[in-house]
């Protein structure tokens, strides 16, 4: 994951930079025997997280709504698109790498990282840590038969670039920049991308690291994490309002649909922080298991889903009483969480392992599991970094 400028200490997967200068290779394998993962309730808990993960082969399928899965792979400069119906892994595609200037030729730069993706319509944003850009893509586009197809347009940002959002209406991709892993002043900023143009049309230079964003409903507002706490920015004028600090070295942040709470992963203190929009102030905690990272809303509100990644597992919280429901155990650091549009599964990408698994939400069972990568072999995701996905109900082409 993307280094901290943050004296607090953190464990190593967590300060590890996810830029990797190595080429990469399209590898295609033969499939293996599948096991099926375990999946279970389990009281809510703060132990510690096992011993490391070895790597271990998911059942490779499932079952769930039409549509697709774009997952982000920054150990391997590349993405999955997967079909949502049944886990198939359509293509791996590579993205952010530019050509080998001065040659001549067509060759290119294996040196690309993308940590965080967005979507809007057909189009994919990729922030590509490696080479300090966003990659866009139109997913429409996309070609089975070649990973390097289509072209994507690189527009460059600031240093380290690691969160993407778009604007609800998807007029702008706001990006954070989150700087060099050590020295001051801090290089940290927000670069803001016209959806239309992709050009930087604003950048906002900033005392401290921007991680993830979320906006408003509207749009108006929108919400930063960062190692000093949540900044609350107005949109329109791209000035901070508010910093909300105290937070625990916030990670994640996502907002209810009706858009009144805002909750964010607090990862030093084991903790969800529950917070007004109207006031801005914390409201509430909820604690969860160990170094909570990203989060997840349901689309009527009532449940989230946070990923802990040094306590293996997900817990699932109700934000009627500000509860862990159930806890699911789900080893191999699950650091990432998407949900399907309707909401029926919960997909969880895990760091070490390489697998994503899915789950029933109405029941918190597991569906099916796979390993990103081609394969599915055991080591197929091993080093691939499942660290962001968006998923969509269109089908990628080839799905």
């Amino acid at each position: 994951m993307a280094a901290r400028e943050s004296s607090r200490p953190r464990p190593a997967w967590a300060s590890k930079r996810v830029i990797t200068a190595a080429a990469a290779a399209i590898v295609l394998a033969g499939a293996g025997t599948a096991t099926a993962l375990v999946a279970h309730h389990s009281g809510h808990s703060t132990t510690g997280k096992q011993s490391a993960v070895k790597a271990r082969l998911a059942s490779a399928s499932c079952t769930g709504p039409k549509g697709a899965a774009y997952i982000a792979l920054p150990g391997y400069q590349a993405f999955d698109a997967v079909d949502t119906a049944n886990c198939a892994l359509i293509q791996q595609y590579n993205v952010g790498d530019g050509l080998v200037p001065n040659t001549g030729t067509q060759d290119f730069n294996y040196d690309s990282s993308e940590y965080g993706v967005a979507m809007h319509g057909s189009t994919l944003y990729f922030a590509d840590t490696g080479n300090d850009t966003l990659a866009v893509i139109d997913s429409a586009k996309l070609n089975p038969s070649n990973y390097a197809n289509p072209k994507e347009t690189l527009v460059h940002v600031g240093f380290d670039p690691q969160g993407v959002a778009v604007t609800p209406d998807g007029s702008q991709v706001w990006v954070t920049d989150t700087g060099p892993e050590t020295g001051q002043p801090t290089l940290g900023a927000i670069s803001v991308i016209s959806a239309a143009t992709l050009k930087v049309i604003g950048t906002m230079q900033l005392s401290t690291d921007p991680r993830e964003i979320a906006f408003s409903k509207s749009g108006a507002t929108a919400y930063v994490t960062t190692s000093n706490g949540l900044l609350v920015i107005d949109t329109a004028t791209r000035r901070v309002t508010t910093v909300i600090q105290r937070l625990g070295n916030p990670e994640g942040v996502t907002l209810s649909p009706d858009g009144k709470t805002v909750y964010v992963t607090n990862t030093a203190d084991n903790l969800v922080d529950v917070i007004s929009a109207a006031t801005n102030k914390v409201t509430r905690t909820i604690g969860v298991g160990q170094l909570p990272w990203q989060i997840a809303v349901s689309s009527n509100g009532s449940t989230l889903y946070v990923a802990n990644g040094d306590s293996d597992s997900i817990s699932v919280v109700s934000t009627a009483s500000d509860t862990v429901k159930h806890t699911i155990s789900d080893s191999g650091d699950p650091v990432s969480v998407a949900l399907t549009p309707n909401g029926s599964e919960l997909w969880v990408g895990g760091l070490t392992s390489g697998i994503v698994t899915v789950f029933d939400t109405s029941n918190d069972s597991l569906v099916g599991s796979f390993n990103v990568g081609y394969g599915g072999e055991a080591n197929a995701g091993d080093g691939e970094e499942p660290t962001s996905m968006a998923l969509t109900t269109t089908p990628t082409p080839g799905g």
